[in-house]
This record gives C-alpha cells, sequence and structure tokens, in this order.
C-alpha cells in the first residue's frame, strides 16, 4: 500500500483526496454484509452505499455480488470524484454509480419512486459524533453524525428498503444498543450482529450490524481480527479472503 492508495485482488482504491481513507471498518462492512437468504442470487440486486467515501464498500459489493447495480452516495465532492475514478478503473465500471450529493436528499434527485427501492443498504457511517472536532471540515464531515444522524440513517433506509432487502452497518459497539432501538421504532428487525475486537481477549470494539423487515432469530458471532500473537485469525483471512493480497 502506498499513501495514496490501497491495492486488492481485484481493485485498487486511491484515497488521496478523501478525509477518510480506506480502513477496517469499511473492508470489514464490504466483506460481511449481503442481501437476504430469500433474494435469488441470479436476480438483479440493488445495493445503495450511503456515506461511500472512496468508494471502497461499493467496489467489494460489486465484486461479491456480480449481478447487482451498486449506487454509492457520497457529500464530499472531492471523495465523490475520487469514488467514481476508482470505478472507472475497476472491473465493474457499468455497475456502479456514485452520486455527489446529500443523503437522503439526493435520493429524489436521482431515483424516480419506482427506483427507490434497494435490496440492501449499507452504511459505514459518520458516527463520532462526541469526538473531539478535527480541525478539517472535511475530516468533521466524515466523522461525526451532526451531517448524518443515526436517527435519520435509519428512518431513510427503513423508508427504502425493498420487502425482502437488508439495511448492514458497522457502528462502535457502545452504541449497537442504540442503533436496536432506532430501527426497532422503523419496524425493522435485526438479523445478524458481529461483535469484532482487534484482539481475542479483548473488549468488543465494533459491532456489524444487519436488519430486515421480518422477525427472526438472530444469527451472532464474534470476531477476533488478530490471536493473542499479533497473527490475523483464520476466522478474519477467510472473511476477507476474496480481497487481501
Amino acid at each position: 500500500m502506498s499513501s495514496s492508495s490501497f491495492r486488492f485482488k481485484q481493485f485498487e482504491v486511491f484515497h488521496d483526496r478523501c478525509a477518510m481513507k480506506v480502513g477496517l471498518d469499511g473492508v470489514l462492512l464490504g466483506a460481511w454484509a449481503k442481501p437476504s437468504a430469500g433474494l435469488s442470487e441470479a436476480a438483479r440486486l440493488r445495493i445503495l452505499d450511503v456515506g461511500s467515501g472512496s468508494g471502497l464498500i461499493a467496489l467489494m459489493l460489486a465484486q461479491r455480488f456480480p449481478s447487482s447495480l451498486v449506487f454509492g452516495i457520497e457529500k464530499d465532492i472531492q471523495a465523490a470524484l475520487q469514488a467514481q475514478e476508482n470505478v472507472v478503473r475497476s472491473p465493474w465500471p457499468e455497475r456502479i454509480h456514485i452520486i455527489q450529493g446529500s443523503f437522503p436528499e439526493s435520493i429524489n434527485d436521482n431515483f424516480t419512486p419506482e427506483e427507490q427501492q434497494f435490496d440492501l443498504i449499507v452504511s459505514n457511517p459518520p458516527y463520532y459524533r462526541n469526538a473531539l472536532k478535527a480541525k478539517a471540515y472535511t475530516r468533521n464531515l466524515a466523522r461525526h453524525g451532526d451531517k448524518l444522524s443515526f436517527e435519520q440513517l435509519t428512518i431513510s433506509a427503513a423508508g427504502l428498503l425493498s420487502e425482502k432487502g437488508v439495511f448492514s452497518l458497522i457502528v462502535p459497539a457502545e452504541v449497537a444498543e442504540l442503533i436496536e432501538e432506532l430501527c426497532w421504532g422503523r419496524r425493522l428487525y435485526p438479523t445478524a450482529i458481529c461483535r469484532v475486537s482487534h484482539r481475542k481477549g479483548k473488549e468488543p470494539k465494533r459491532s456489524l450490524m444487519a436488519f430486515s423487515r421480518f422477525r427472526a432469530d438472530i444469527c451472532r458471532q464474534e470476531l477476533q481480527i488478530e490471536d493473542k500473537k499479533g497473527e490475523y485469525t483464520a476466522e478474519f483471512k477467510a472473511l476477507t479472503s476474496d480481497f487481501y493480497l
């Protein structure tokens, strides 16, 4: 990896003009999120990536689901331009569309009412709401929940999800309960929760979460990135094996 890009097996992501760089959270969500088992693999899945940044997650999902149409929404102009450039250089430029604009306003601006339904909605949201604000405006925009609150995100996702759709996101472990409450309020029910810790024996720092319109038994998992020796665990390598060189 250079300071300006990150090379994966099938594509490269340049991120030097993005406030938030390629990071583990995005890789985890891109590798973990998936549509409902009730949707045929042959179906033309419609996927929405909210806060697309460099386009990392959109690219990962386009690789994983070859029949999908992927739409990435990014507010920051420079990040959106770089995401589009990453898409053009990828093997799937005809299936990924980057939209520069605010969420959810840009949905009405770019989709007809009939098109405003998605089978998989993903987001690595700007969740550092109570952290000390960075000086750079674009980094604030990417990191903090002032511009895209959890409430707004869940309300909008509920309105845009298809009947069998799945809403997936990655959040700090300490706000997972809040996300569940917000989703329950919009009649979205947890189907899978994966608590992620950096190393075995450490407290989870992140939660990968998936919600749908139907109540079901929740698939609960624990994922450790490294073992006690600092080596990647077998579970992490299996999750990311299609992407990391």
